[in-house]
């Protein structure tokens, strides 16, 4: 938690939209202020799974283990193999992705709602004549349903194989699997928050932004221009989203991010 609200105030620092807003509600909705509870919980989980995964990768996991020497050994029947652990672990990540999206679908909803934004209705200039950004919010909203059915635990799907011996699974191979599934899905989400942030800037340019949302505006602008009427924005996203991939790149332009 601590970790997230140093990076939001290091990207909002200098913002004069952020300045200019103060005093306009009593509080903002949790999705915006609850931001480090949720992406800090998030973070936790995630040093968690890596402790588990470096401590399996680092660990003996044959069966039968054979101890001692060539010469006076023993053969030890045990349950390393059992990946109960890593399974765990991807499970536990595969929900904090589910949550990651479901926050950033709120907050991004929230862009394209001007009874909540103050901007123009789905960060239009002309709403009554262009869409807008209001499909990319349906594509949010349905890879967090997905992301919902991703996160059911697959560690509790045990099932009965060889006979009865191996009579409890961990099911480690498919919570991995879905967890791939969700982290994309994550990642499209994100890049449509960032789509969308990027496009509210476009209406807020006469004030100064902050000295890392303005790195980020200008770093998406790059790829992607601003949006002045309808167009396939499949392209858009997945511009985005490269951008969210790149390590290097978001190091480059963010230094100050952890």
């Amino acid at each position: 938690m601590q970790q997230v609200g140093s990076n939001l105030r290091a990207l909002l620092n200098g913002s004069e939209v952020i300045a200019s807003s103060k005093g306009i509600r009593t509080q903002d909705a949790l999705s915006i202020r609850s931001i480090p509870q949720v992406h800090g919980a998030a973070r936790d989980q995630l040093e968690h799974a890596r402790k588990q995964i470096e401590t399996e990768l680092n660990s003996v996991t044959d069966n039968p283990m054979l101890l001692g020497t060539p010469d006076n050994f023993r053969v030890v029947s045990q349950a390393n193999p059992h990946g109960q652990s890593v399974a765990m672990a991807a499970d536990l990540l595969a929900i904090a992705m589910a949550e990651i999206g479901s926050i950033a679908e709120r907050r991004l909803d929230r862009l394209i709602n001007p009874h909540v934004s103050g901007l123009p209705a789905f960060l239009v200039a002309n709403p009554g004549v262009n869409s807008g950004m209001m499909i990319v919010q349906y594509v949010a909203a349905s890879l967090c349903a997905e992301n919902r059915q991703l996160a059911q635990p697959a560690v509790l799907d045990n099932y009965v194989t060889s006979g009865l011996q191996e009579d409890h699974l961990s099911l480690g191979t498919n919570a991995a699997l879905k967890l791939h599934r969700a982290l994309e899905n994550c990642t499209q989400i994100l890049a449509i928050e960032y789509l969308l942030a990027a496009q509210a800037f476009e209406f807020l340019k006469e004030q100064r932004f902050g000295a890392g949302t303005d790195a980020a505006w200008r770093l998406l602008r790059e790829r992607v221009p601003a949006y002045d009427q309808d167009r396939w924005l499949a392209p858009d996203i997945a511009a985005a989203a490269s951008v969210l991939k790149d390590p290097i790149l978001l190091h480059k332009a963010l230094p100050n991010l952890n």
